[in-house]
């Protein structure tokens, strides 16, 4: 999922102490900044989607004082670990040449790309939808990544949509969508319990059918 916008930045929440010189101080921040959101994300896959701050200070081993200099409750933690978890995962979106090139080699590229982010943000994924219902700038950000990974699939499968007409087109971008947002995945992957392997299968052949039932089309 893409890097979350609109988050306020934890390092901004407390006003540094005049003990150390500013380098120093901000230098010590960010590692112990780093180090709880860290703690946080493990928690999370963990299925522990709402962690006090008292219980990341416990893992971190970082004192409550100091928790609360940087974060004034439970929910400005979790937002940003939220936001540490998708910008360092920004990268696991990115397709080369997205639109481009034989419908076999996007479909594969576009499959492995979406398993890969969820393998990899999962667990923040469904703490993002847990703590959505009761936060709103969770919840628009949560919208704003469902949408661009809608866009995503429209670009990939471009060449595809643009042949069919437009009621067909219509349905196959909410239905490929659907297919292919970490919510369906987590479903194949959690739910149903199929390995990494199967789903890849499950989402090959389903988008195939959908996009490309001539096998004509299918091949580079």
């Amino acid at each position: 999922m893409i890097p979350m916008r609109n988050f306020k930045s934890p390092t901004a929440l407390r006003p540094p102490s005049d003990s150390e010189p500013v380098d120093g101080r901000s230098a010590r921040r960010q590692r112990n900044l780093d180090a709880v959101l860290d703690v946080v994300l493990e928690m999370f896959a963990e299925d522990m989607m709402f962690p006090s701050i008292e219980q990341a200070s416990k893992r971190s081993g970082l004192s409550l004082r100091s928790l609360y200099r940087y974060f004034a409750d439970p929910g400005e933690l979790v937002e940003a670990a939220i936001k540490r978890s998708q910008a360092q995962a920004s990268e696991l979106t990115h397709l080369a040449q997205i639109g481009q090139g034989p419908f076999k080699q996007r479909l594969d590229d576009f499959v492995a790309m979406r398993l890969r982010l969820y393998e990899t943000n999962g667990s923040m994924f469904r703490a993002t939808v847990h703590n959505a219902a009761h936060n709103s700038r969770v919840r628009d950000e949560l919208d704003k990544n469902r949408q661009w990974l809608r866009e995503q699939f429209e670009l990939q499968f471009g060449p595809e949509l643009k042949e069919m007409s437009p009621r067909a087109r219509s349905s196959a971008i909410e239905a490929g969508n659907t297919l292919t947002q970490l919510d369906s995945i987590d479903l194949l992957r959690r739910v149903r319990n199929l390995s990494v392997a199967k789903t890849k299968v499950v989402l090959s052949d389903s988008l195939t059918v959908l996009l490309a039932p001539d096998p004509d089309r299918r091949s580079p």
